[in-house]
């Protein structure tokens, strides 16, 4: 009768196989799960950052309606409200129709602060059109919308009604 060869399971050279390779594979998985979660890593903080921009802007506008309160907003209280550090650039610009008040500027938000080798935070730049409409009863409560960067550049804060003069064409008088 032949007698068949077989490995027992409790041998040192199956164990030693068996253990590595389970070492290797788990070793891998951790490799490719860190190197996945650096990857998303300025995605998450491009979303800090925004989120941070989003509340600095609903902060300014808060504090817009409380300085607009008592029915005027002299530039004095604007310039409280954004003073000269706070936005991007520097960049804010009034536009007075008749009681209502806009006001355009350029605002930065910050994400979590990282240090790998260098110490660094993710920034970002949003441009926010605040407006404030003609007293009535009760605290004012501004309105706010985002802008391009190129309506901030310009200072222009586009309105819903067109004026009639940007209608007309060009060469006629």
């Amino acid at each position: 009768m032949a007698r068949r060869l077989q490995a027992r399971t409790g041998t040192p050279g199956g164990c030693l196989l068996n253990g590595c390779l389970t070492i290797l594979g788990l070793l891998l998985v951790a490799v490719v799960g860190v190197w996945i979660w650096l990857e998303t890593q300025p995605a998450r903080d491009d979303a800090q950052a925004r989120k941070n921009l989003r509340e600095n802007a609903e902060r300014l506008r808060d504090r817009l309606g409380e300085a607009a309160g008592d029915g005027s907003l002299p530039d004095t209280e604007i310039a409280q409200v954004f003073p000269p550090s706070k936005p991007a650039k520097g960049f804010v610009s009034v536009t007075r129709q008749g009681d209502a008040v806009t006001v355009v500027a350029e605002l930065l938000g910050q994400g979590p602060p990282r240090a790998f080798i260098f110490v660094y935070a993710r920034l970002v730049t949003g441009c926010y059109a605040f407006e404030v409409l003609p007293p009535a009863p009760g605290a004012p409560r501004p309105s706010i919308r985002e802008l391009s960067q190129e309506a901030c550049v310009a200072g222009v804060a586009t309105r819903s009604v067109p004026d009639r003069r940007d209608q007309q064409p060009h060469g006629s008088k």
